[in-house]
């Protein structure tokens, strides 16, 4: 074989091949693409995360119905040292019985963009109306519980929680 057939010249050591030219130039077009087009691509999906309000994410969740703050409490800490992992523990004295009982609990963070965390669902089965999960916490702000009875009634606890460091905004 040839010395030019190898992409080689004299003297001046390997040669671009085409390719190593095509492959090249496509690394190159790709990179100047992201560059130009990410921030048009992501802009407008920042902008569509809107933080929402805990009071219109509760009135879109129960409409109009009372929430009574009782029968609930809520055990957390009062300075989570981790925003991305604060344990929480909602429990309720509320009966469990066939005709009366916890249907459901919800679990919101005020101060996160999405309020809303989670949400179990109960039957009488179930014995006691508990739910043990950990969090992702934005900032500093109110944890609620609001548990719904087989009945319709609403029942709540608020607490707040201190973050230190992390969470879902850094």
């Amino acid at each position: 074989m040839r010395q030019e057939d190898r992409g080689e010249q004299e003297g001046s050591g390997p040669a671009l091949t085409r390719r190593a030219f095509i492959k090249s130039a496509g690394v190159a077009g790709a990179m100047f693409f992201m560059a130009g087009a990410l921030p048009s691509l992501v802009k407008p999906a920042l902008a569509a995360v809107k933080e929402e309000n805990i009071n219109e994410v509760l009135r879109r969740q129960f409409g109009s119905r009372k929430v009574s703050m009782s029968h609930v409490s809520i055990n957390a800490p009062i300075i989570a040292e981790n925003g991305a992992v604060v344990p929480l523990t909602i429990t309720s004295d509320l009966p469990m019985n066939a005709n009366d009982y916890v249907k459901k609990i919800n679990v919101y963070a005020d101060g996160n963009p999405e309020p809303y965390i989670a949400g179990i669902s109960l039957t009488p089965a179930n014995g006691k109306a508990m739910f043990a999960l950990r969090i992702k916490m934005r900032k500093t702000s109110n944890v609620r519980a609001i548990l719904e009875t087989s009945t319709g009634k609403l029942y709540g606890a608020i607490r707040p929680v201190k973050v230190t460091i992390g969470g879902c905004g850094g």
